[in-house]
């Protein structure tokens, strides 16, 4: 049971996921002509694909960015639901392991832990496509996050359920707290309603891709300028191996992925979602943030699945 009014530093709130990464040389990347859609990866219709790796790791937006913060010395919580199943106690315990306060997640035994199949091509780019079954992470709600019985400053929001999520929203932002949001496909769907919740967000993260959801500009100053006009206080827009843009309605700011060598691309917007929050935590600037997440994003780059890499506070000074 979770003690009354408990303080953490940070609270995530979204999925949970067991995770099999398959690497193969077998798929290929295709530029295409729709802005929304710029690259497809694409396997031979009909043809048995054969692994070259297969690795389980552990994954879900939330664990990620709550392993990320724990790691970085930060008294963190997730709120996230798993099936009453082998995946869910090993998701349990390896949030156990890495210091992360696990009284707030729920058990489900109506449904599976969450779980994804990553196809990933054995190229310098290590493009991906997750193939995802959800599972218990659609049953989070409102009514499973008890904020009434936790004290923090700062929640972070991956993605969340597609039937239910704005409630969840409703719900955190009442708390009158600082407020990080990385939102989901399902979110994105729904531009018109994301729009509400922008003023009483303190940090978005989208990358570029999402990013054209607001709007279809390629120009990445107008696209940074237009959806901090909708509300948030800072917009941030992570451009993979190009590195990442932040706008805080006065100055522009951008920071180059850093060179490390490319083995995994898994994680690694909720690594530097994790490493850019925690600077803000921490008092840091944006450019020290900015800098935070680089780094912690390039280390797990360099490691196979998306918890691996992650840095603590010492590596990432």
């Amino acid at each position: 049971m979770l003690k009354q009014n408990k303080k953490y530093d940070l609270v995530v709130i979204g999925g949970a996921t067991r995770d099999i990464l398959f690497y193969s040389k077998e798929g290929e990347l295709i530029s295409t002509n729709n802005i929304a859609r710029q690259r497809m990866l694409a396997f031979e219709y009909g043809a048995k694909i054969y692994a070259d790796r297969v690795f389980t790791e552990f994954g879900g937006g939330a664990v990620n960015v709550a392993v990320g913060g724990a790691r970085l010395g930060l008294r963190t919580a997730v709120i996230c639901r798993v099936g009453n199943d082998q995946n869910g106690r090993e998701v349990i315990e390896n949030l156990k392991e890495k210091k992360v306060d696990v009284s707030l997640v729920k058990i489900d035994r109506s449904a599976v832990t969450g779980f994804s199949i990553i196809l990933t091509i054995n190229n310098p780019a290590k493009e991906h496509v997750a193939l995802l079954h959800r599972g218990a992470n659609e049953m989070l709600s409102a009514s499973d996050l008890a904020l009434g019985k936790l004290k923090t400053e700062w929640f972070y929001l991956p993605a969340l359920p597609k039937v239910g999520w704005e409630k969840i929203m409703e719900a955190v932002i009442r708390q009158k707290v600082k407020v990080a949001w990385n939102p989901g496909r399902y979110q994105l769907e729904k531009i018109d309603k994301i729009k509400k919740f922008l003023p009483q967000i303190k940090l978005l993260i989208v990358n570029r891709d999402e990013a054209l959801e607001f709007r279809k500009l390629k120009e990445i100053k107008g696209l940074l300028k237009h959806i901090k006009s909708l509300g948030p206080e800072l917009v941030v827009i992570t451009d993979g191996a190009k590195g990442a843009y932040v706008y805080d309605g006065k100055k522009y700011y951008f920071m180059k992925a850093a060179s490390v060598k490319n083995i995994n691309t898994i994680g690694v917007g909720d690594a530097f979602g994790a490493g850019f929050t925690s600077a803000l935590i921490y008092g840091k600037n944006i450019k020290q943030a900015l800098r935070w997440g680089i780094i912690n994003s390039a280390a797990v780059v360099s490691n196979i699945g998306a918890q691996k890499g992650l840095l603590n506070l010492r590596q990432i000074k």
